[in-house]
C-alpha cells in the first residue's frame, strides 16, 4: 500500500527517524539546561565554606555492628549542612535522584541544602543505597534509620523534628513518596510521620510504561528501561515480581492521612514524564482528599534542581512557604 507514492514501510521508518531526532534533542536540551540550572557550584561552595569554618559534617548513618553485618550499608551516609544563624530550625532531609541506579548528589543535593541554608534552615543530605549496593527496599530503610539517626541527635544539630519535612527529586521524589505511606513507610519502620512532603518531577509511576500508551516509540522505550533498572536494583535481577513493583507506584498508597505535598514538574521531561507520573499522582491526592499543590512549568525538562535561570526558579521558596503553612494548619 502506497500513499502519495510513499510506501507504509517507509512512513514508518521517516516517523522512527524523526521521533528518534526530536527524543535526541530533548534529552541533550535537558543536560544543557540541567547543568546550568541545578546550582552546582553554589553547593560545592557552601561545603568549603563549612570545611573552612570546621563545621562541615558527614557520618554513616548505621553502626560499626550494622555495617559489619550487612557491609553494603556503610555505602549509606549524610552530609549535614548547619545554618549561619546558630538558631534552632526546622528538619530537611533532603534524598536525590538517579532511578536507584545512582545519586546526583551534586546537582539535586549539595545546592538544595546549601540554598536551605541561606534561607536559615539546617539541612541534611542522604546519600542512600543505590546501584549495587542496593537491595529490596534498602532506600527506605536508609531514610528511616536516617530520621532515627537525626532524632537522636536533634540537640546536637538544633533542629525540630516535629513536622519535619522531606524533599526528593525523581527517584528520591519516588523514596519520599512511599516513606510517607502507612503500608511501606514511616508506619512500617515505626519512626516519626514526616510533616510535608516536596518533591521535584518525581518519578512515582515507576511502572507506568505497562498501562499508558506512547506516541513516540523512543520515549517508551526510555520509560521500559527507566523502571526495569529501577526494579532491578531495588529488587534485584531475578527477584522482583508484581507485589514488588506496586511497591514502588505511589498512587496504589494514598490513604486519607497522607502527608501534605508539595509538587513541581515540566512539561517538556522526556525522562519522568508528568503526565503519566505528577498529574497521576495529584489525581490521587485529589481521590483522597489530601492537601497538595502542584506546579507544572511549560518546557522544563527533567533533572533542573534549584531551577535557576528557568521558568521554575523560586520553586524551592514556594514550597517552604506551603510547608510553613501546612505547620502552622497543624498547631491550631
Amino acid at each position: 500500500m502506497t500513499i502519495m507514492g510513499i510506501t507504509l514501510i517507509q512512513i514508518l521508518l521517516i516517523y522512527l527517524a524523526l521521533s528518534f531526532i526530536l527524543t535526541l534533542v530533548s534529552i541533550l536540551r535537558m543536560y544543557v539546561i540541567s547543568d546550568r540550572a541545578c546550582g552546582k557550584k553554589l553547593g560545592s561552595d557552601r561545603i568549603k565554606a563549612l570545611k573552612k569554618q570546621g563545621r562541615y559534617r558527614q557520618y554513616p548513618i548505621y553502626s560499626v555492628e550494622e555495617i559489619r553485618e550487612k557491609k553494603k550499608r556503610g555505602a549509606a551516609r549524610l552530609s549535614v549542612f548547619m545554618n549561619d544563624s546558630g538558631e534552632r530550625s526546622r528538619c530537611v532531609i533532603i534524598c536525590p535522584g538517579g532511578g536507584y541506579a545512582h545519586l546526583q548528589t551534586k546537582k539535586e543535593g549539595y545546592p538544595i541544602a546549601a540554598r536551605l541554608n541561606e534561607l536559615g534552615y539546617t539541612a541534611f543530605v542522604l546519600e542512600y543505597r543505590a546501584g549495587l549496593d542496593c537491595s529490596t527496599h534498602a532506600p527506605m530503610h536508609d531514610l528511616a534509620q536516617t530520621v532515627r539517626f537525626i532524632e537522636a541527635r536533634a540537640n546536637e544539630f538544633n533542629v525540630d523534628m516535629k513536622d519535619y519535612a522531606v524533599i526528593g527529586f525523581s527517584a528520591g521524589g519516588n523514596l519520599a513518596g512511599i516513606f510517607a505511606t502507612q503500608a511501606y513507610g514511616y508506619n512500617k519502620y515505626n519512626v516519626r510521620k514526616p510533616g510535608c512532603l516536596i518533591l521535584g518531577y518525581p518519578w512515582t509511576n515507576v511502572n507506568h510504561w505497562v498501562q499508558h500508551p506512547y506516541w513516540n516509540i523512543w520515549v517508551a522505550l526510555m520509560g521500559v528501561w527507566l523502571s526495569e533498572r529501577g526494579n532491578m536494583y531495588m529488587f534485584g535481577k531475578h527477584n522482583f515480581n508484581r507485589k514488588k513493583r506496586e511497591s514502588l507506584c505511589l498512587q496504589n498508597w494514598i490513604t486519607e492521612d497522607y502527608t501534605p505535598v508539595y509538587m513541581f514538574a515540566g512539561g517538556n521531561d522526556v525522562l519522568v514524564p508528568s503526565a503519566s507520573h505528577t498529574d497521576v499522582l495529584a489525581k490521587a491526592l485529589d481521590e483522597k482528599h489530601v492537601t497538595y499543590e502542584y506546579d507544572k512549568f511549560f518546557g522544563l525538562p527533567h533533572g533542573v534542581g534549584l531551577g535557576i535561570k528557568t521558568n521554575a526558579k523560586g520553586w524551592l521558596e514556594h514550597a517552604l512557604s506551603f510547608w510553613e503553612k501546612q505547620c502552622q494548619v497543624e498547631k491550631k
